[in-house]
């Protein structure tokens, strides 16, 4: 139970003038009132623990909204009780998984004996984002507003939470002709991590196991080291596109319009190559999982969803590179060309090491 709220305060106020008058003044009047505030209280305390004893609390949210224009929100109160809630006040918290932004609302209603009643709100987002919406805390209360109680049998759906997405924007981004044909060339790449079955190139040479195809037998070494020796061959890398986004600029001013610039524009570029049939993975470290996430675009349906992903992941603070954070992760380094979507020049040439490396920064792109 909270007891000292705004209306509370005023009572005791009240309450406490009362009882001055009445035993410091001739003011025997002063009685009356003070029966009249404890009756007050009386009835306050009996309301606010008697009502609201089955309460389902659901939020009801749109799947996406639309850059500066509303999207609905509901909050709906079922309940079952035979006893009506003369007031019910919900708070909740409306945070961008993207850019951090947040904010907080009450909403107030009263819900009869064995009804429903809903509160709408509408939600405006001028900055693209995950929208996480979570109902804080559910309280019923006295007629006055005294007194708020944590409703007992309380059932909060989905655990209260709701995720409304504003997208950002896909169009056609400026990547450079020759670039966006080098995309959709034949690669003449061979992984470094495992061995294949073409026999043009080598991938290691290792002492002769049982099973081992005497096809693949090293002749000239295996006459020098006295032993059978076996040739690996190499696997050939397919010609995959690897978009690795540096979300680490959130110490830099004006940090939400970075933060929104650098999303659209890594929108826009995957838009591009899936319009152009050109098969990529998306990849950002996740700082609120502590891990390096990517995602596969082959089509609109998976380029969607990994826009989606892309808006409910922060950007913060780092000493790292996100080259550094993605070499360092366990993620599938067998790509043949990689898109650095970042303001950062640090270890590009380690990320050179594993194919050929495009750098973008969205501030050149407006």
């Amino acid at each position: 139970m909270r007891l000292f709220n705004i209306r509370s305060i005023i009572f005791i106020i009240l309450l406490i003038l009362s009882l001055a008058l009445y035993f410091f003044t001739e003011a025997r009047y002063a009685a009356l009132l003070i029966v009249l505030l404890l009756l007050i209280l009386i009835g306050a305390l009996v309301i606010a623990n008697v009502t609201g004893k089955q309460l389902r609390v659901s939020l009801v949210t749109p799947p996406q909204g639309m850059r500066g224009r509303p999207a609905n929100v509901s909050i709906k109160v079922s309940n079952k009780s035979k006893l009506p809630v003369f007031l019910c006040r919900i708070k909740a918290t409306c945070e961008n998984l993207l850019t951090d932004e947040r904010d907080e609302f009450d909403q107030f209603l009263s819900i009869g004996r064995k009804k429903d009643a809903v509160a709408g709100f509408l939600m405006k987002e001028d900055r693209c984002g995950c929208i996480h919406i979570h109902l804080e805390d559910v309280r019923v209360s006295d007629p006055l507003g005294l007194l708020n109680v944590k409703p007992g049998s309380l059932e909060i759906a989905e655990g209260g939470n709701g995720r409304i997405y504003f997208l950002p924007k896909a169009t056609q981004s400026q990547i450079p002709p020759e670039n966006l044909s080098s995309y959709d060339m034949e690669s003449y790449q061979y992984s470094r991590l495992k061995s294949g079955n073409d026999p043009s190139e080598i991938f290691d040479i290792r002492e002769y196991q049982t099973n081992d195809n005497i096809k693949a037998i090293h002749w000239k070494l295996t006459s020098k080291m006295d032993e059978l020796m076996i040739k690996e061959f190499g696997l050939p890398i397919e010609n995959k596109v690897m978009i690795i986004v540096d979300k680490s600029i959130a110490g830099k001013e004006r940090k939400e319009e970075r933060v929104e610039q650098a999303t659209d524009f890594v929108s826009s570029l995957s838009f591009t190559l899936m319009q152009n049939t050109v098969n990529h993975t998306i990849g950002w470290y996740n700082y609120r999982n502590k891990e390096f996430q990517t995602f596969r675009v082959e089509d609109e349906s998976s380029f969607w969803d990994a826009v989606r992903e892309l808006i409910s992941s922060p950007y913060r603070e780092d000493a790292e590179s996100a080259i550094s954070r993605f070499i360092e992760s366990d993620s599938n380094r067998e790509f043949s060309s990689y898109i650095y979507v970042s303001e950062d020049d640090r270890d590009m040439e380690r990320l050179m090491n594993y194919g050929a490396v495009s750098q973008y920064k969205p501030t050149e792109f407006k």
